[in-house]
Parts: C-alpha cells; structure tokens; sequence
C-alpha cells in the first residue's frame, strides 16, 4: 500500500433533518482494495456510498480521490462506476448499447466502443449476447450486464449498491465469486454494501462494520470474526 490512500474520508457527517444518519466517518482506502460496508439495514452504510458517488452531499467533512477533494462535484465530475441493487438497465437499449451509454456520451469513436463492450461482455461470461434486449436476460445476466456498463469507461472505482441481493442463492454465490475474479484481474479499488455477513466474509480485503451511523470496527474477515472489538460487531458477525 502506498502512503497516501486512493480515498480519503474524514469527519463525514450527513444529518436528515435531526436525524443523524452519519457520524464523524473517517475512512481511508488503498488503490486495488475490496472493501465491504456491512450493517444492518439503516445502520448508514448506503448513505455513506451515496456521498462517495456524489448522490449526496455530506453536512460536513471531507472526500478526496486519488488526492483530489471530491466533496461538492457532481456525480459526472467524479470517476466511479456503480452497479445498483435493481440492475437499472434500459430496457428499451440493447446489451451493447447499455454497456456502450457511458462511452457514448464521452463522444468515444465508434469502432472503439464496439471493441470495448465486445472485451468486456466476454469479461462478464455473456459472449455474443450484444444484440439481445435486458428482458431477455435472467435476473443474474442482467447485472452481469449492469456491471460490463460501470466498467466500460475503466474507472478507477468501482462503486457495488447489494448487487447480488435481488438474486437467489444459486446465483448469488455464483456472481459473488465473478466479482471477486473480475475485480482482482481489473485491479479496481472497490466498494460494496451488503447486510449480508457471508458475503463480506468472503469477499473482501477489509471489512467496516457499521451500526446507527458510526464504524463500529475495520478489519479483514478474519479479525472481525475472530476479533470483535464490541458486542455489536460480535453478535452481527
């Protein structure tokens, strides 16, 4: 790991009106690093990637990618892919004009773009399925897809919202295990919420336990299992 992290958080706070979804989050995250934001639901994990992402705007502290403060660009000005829960295609675009969107509006030529869906729908495991339209796709070829489209333009985050749990087990377990490989060919630092602990477990380098808005500990799988710093942690773990 190098000196300086590839994304900083410190001091994030996000208030809802009195209500304090976020408190006082410091969080630093190395280049190539797969991390897990686990809690239970409303604990803030999913408000906390929507200010990275820039869908939010903290109440105060900081954001910094790749050295650069981030905390007030829009979303477009930022360089992430995400991959929603919903797998929020267009279903009125086919697989290679979903995958191709991002590419599309960065006024990229033609013939590169066709180049980089057919590279990266190869990469997801759906060769050949360029031509076919999201409903003829099954719920884990969907966010196969959806995950070839945060990809497209390589960005150097990678930004996954419970991926996997509109999914059934089968698939999950499955999809789980491409991500991990997918992410460790790519290189790309990422970050993905779940509540689901089997799924952090086994998939990433670090995980942050939150709990009503704070980190209650970080840490690889095996000190959060085998080393929980509260009864918290303890006990959802």
């Amino acid at each position: 790991m190098t000196d300086q992290p590839y994304l900083r958080l410190r001091g994030i706070r996000k208030e809802f009106g009195a209500f304090a979804a976020l408190s006082n989050i410091d969080l630093d995250i190395a280049k190539g690093e797969f991390v897990c934001f686990l809690g239970p639901s409303g604990c803030g994990k999913t408000t906390l990637l929507r200010i990275i992402a820039g869908l939010e705007v903290p109440s105060s502290g900081t954001v910094s990618q790749a050295g650069n403060d981030i905390t007030r660009r829009p979303p477009a000005e930022r360089d992430y892919g995400i991959v929603f829960q919903s797998y929020a295609l267009f279903p009125n675009l086919s697989v290679a004009d979903n995958v191709a969107y991002g590419l599309v509006n960065r006024r990229t030529p033609k013939a590169q773009i066709t180049e980089r869906v057919r590279e990266l729908v190869k990469l997801v495991g759906l060769p050949g399925s360029e031509g076919k339209f999201p409903a003829q796709l099954s719920g884990g070829q969907q966010q196969r897809i959806a995950l070839a489209r945060a990809l497209a333009t390589s960005p150097g985050l990678l930004l996954l919202d419970e991926p996997l749990s509109a999914l059934d087990a089968l698939e999950r377990v499955r999809l789980r295990q491409e991500i991990r490989e997918l992410q460790q060919t790519l290189g790309v630092t990422t970050i993905m919420v779940t509540h689901d602990q089997e799924e952090a477990l086994s998939l990433a380098d670090r995980i942050v336990v939150m709990n009503h808005g704070v980190i209650e500990q970080i840490g690889s799988a095996m000190e959060i299992y085998r080393e929980p710093v509260s009864p918290f942690v303890a006990d959802f773990v």
